[in-house]
């Protein structure tokens, strides 16, 4: 299971919405884009986090 929550970090990490038929996105559009792709990335960077967690490091966050 934690190889396959790696595979999802490194997915979430690299993600970004290019594909799309961005050029008559407004402001408003292109920010709320923009932060959804950077939320998405900051989920894959606390996963790896946490990933690299050991043990006792776990029980700590856990306690908290």
């Amino acid at each position: 299971m934690k190889d396959q929550l790696k595979v999802l970090a490194a997915w979430l990490k690299e993600y970004s919405d290019y594909g799309g038929n961005y050029e008559n996105e407004g402001v408003l559009e292109t920010q709320l884009r923009q932060n959804k792709i950077t939320t998405i990335q900051q989920i894959g960077d606390y996963l790896e986090e946490i990933l690299a967690m050991d043990d006792d490091q776990i029980k700590d966050e856990l306690k908290q």
